[in-house]
């Protein structure tokens, strides 16, 4: 029998293929490798559009030794990943900035996705604010429909630095819309934050996540996500600065 070569770092099994085949009696038969099913998972989360920077954040990666609610705030976003797909809501990571919200909703979107198979999509707030405005444009390519739509249809959501800009009033109407649909549709979502429910004078912010991005919004997410506080020492201020520091 002639050996087929096997190209360097394929899969040792299928040579590559994705297939194995296999002989039954007098028939041949193929079967799916069990490494289609991780370049699937690979492929999905290269698609759900996580940034650079964020692409290798996971659970176990996050500092959380600064303060008791960074290792509360791991601990629940663990029993979420563990519980995923039977959750009821999804959660709304807030507090100052530097706290680890972005890199804890992208380790939640990166791990659901390898380890279960989940298709998902990350959202920078403001980008998404922008693309909507565009389609109300005279000249505008693409619909309100087209745009909103993955984001509609995603079985999971990041929706990353909530309230980082300020929606005219007929965008927070669309972004209404686009949460309300997801609800009624049972799609789970996940938000960060820098404003919170009341002002925190120690962060600097001097508004509140309702005065950001209205009322309405802000009732939704009530029945849509947990809200979970981040707190803490400012992770890029002390540990990156320092590294920086170390550096000269």
């Amino acid at each position: 029998m002639t050996a087929v070569a096997v190209e360097p770092g394929a899969c040792a099994v299928c040579g590559g293929t994705g297939w194995v085949l296999e002989t039954a009696g007098d028939r041949k038969q193929a079967r799916p490798c069990a490494c289609r099913a991780r370049q699937v998972r690979l492929e999905k989360l290269h698609s759900a559009g996580i940034p650079e920077r964020y692409r290798d954040c996971t659970l176990a990666n996050f500092n959380d030794l600064k303060g008791r609610a960074l290792a509360n705030a791991r601990r629940i976003a663990g029993e979420f990943v563990d519980a995923y797909p039977a959750v009821d809501a999804g959660l709304l990571l807030v507090g100052p900035a530097g706290r680890g919200k972005t890199h804890l909703a992208c380790a939640i979107l990166s791990e659901l996705t390898l380890t279960k198979g989940a298709q998902g999509l990350y959202a920078d707030f403001s980008d998404l604010l922008m693309k909507i405005q565009t389609t109300f444009r005279p000249d505008a390519d693409s619909s309100k429909e087209s745009v909103l739509s993955p984001y509609a249809d995603a079985e999971l959501l990041v929706l990353d630095e909530l309230g980082a800009s300020k929606p005219h009033p007929w965008v927070l109407d669309v972004l209404y819309n686009l949460l309300n649909t997801r609800y009624n549709r049972k799609k789970i979502t996940l938000a960060t934050s820098n404003f919170e429910d009341e002002v925190d004078a120690a962060s600097g912010e001097r508004e509140k996540l309702e005065d950001r991005i209205g009322y309405r919004l802000r009732s939704r997410l009530y029945e849509m996500c947990l809200l979970v506080p981040l707190r803490g020492v400012d992770y890029r201020r002390e540990a990156l600065g320092t590294q920086l520091r170390n550096q000269f």
